[in-house]
């Protein structure tokens, strides 16, 4: 009776599995234990790689170009007033080299890192069905997120080339006047008004760079993956011999 009246437990057992969001730091570790597996020689199931973590790869590429994006919007638009001498950086209106370095460092600097480190310690994982599908997932992640940032680049960047004028820029500047006029001279107005009309003209480029920029940051993952996976199946190799004798 008291077995029959006794609280029965779940159906399931209760799973420790934490589905919180992975950094990169935490997906790379994830597949590089995965490789080490099948380089040994293990063949690891193609079905362990359940949904949540292939969400979970997806929504790391997906945070990473969101980043990347802001500091193209920003950073690449400031990159090229630097190189044309329309905006002044560390004081001189004639950058040097290191002046347009550190500027281009700002705008295109943490994509084209984040892609190499992706490549750098992925690219020796790319062998195994179950660690080529995690890159994969994070790749494809990161090729759709980059189309649409460049899109919507293209259509911010277009879209500000039209609408700053000297007569739009006369009327923002007379609406938040007041606020700045307590801080602000009456020249440093001018120079700021003249730097929005002259930013105009670095926003097409600034679109066309940051496509460029995009372009070859996809294609350094793709490169050290190609190489790896040639590494990786000759290490494979030579651990199926050594085990053999």
């Amino acid at each position: 009776m008291a077995e029959r009246n006794s609280k029965r437990g779940p159906l399931f057992a209760e799973s420790n599995v934490k589905t919180d969001q992975r950094s990169l730091i935490t997906a790379i570790s994830e597949i590089q234990e995965l490789s080490i597996v099948e380089k040994m020689g293990r063949s690891l199931p193609t079905h362990m790689m359940l949904l949540d973590r292939k969400f979970a790869y997806s929504e790391v590429g997906f945070h990473a170009v969101l980043l990347d994006g802001l500091c193209n919007l920003v950073g690449i638009p400031f990159a090229v007033a630097v190189m044309w001498g329309i905006m002044p950086i560390f004081g001189s209106w004639e950058p040097t080299w290191f002046g347009v370095l550190m500027a281009l460092t700002m705008g295109v600097g943490y994509g084209l890192h984040f892609n190499w480190m992706l490549g750098k310690n992925l690219g020796h994982c790319y062998y195994g069905a179950v660690c080529r599908r995690s890159i994969d997932y994070l790749y494809q992640a990161l090729w759709v997120c980059q189309a649409i940032k460049i899109v919507l680049l293209f259509i911010v960047f277009h879209t500000l080339q039209s609408v700053i004028t000297p007569a739009s820029v006369q009327k923002a500047f007379a609406v938040v006047w007041p606020v700045f006029r307590p801080v602000m001279s009456d020249e440093s107005a001018v120079i700021v008004q003249d730097w929005m009309i002259h930013l105009r003209e670095v926003l097409i480029a600034s679109s066309w760079l940051a496509f460029a920029v995009t372009v070859v940051g996809l294609v350094i993952p793709y490169y050290y993956c190609y190489i790896g996976q040639i590494k990786a199946a000759e290490e494979h190799r030579k651990n199926i011999l050594y085990d053999r004798y």
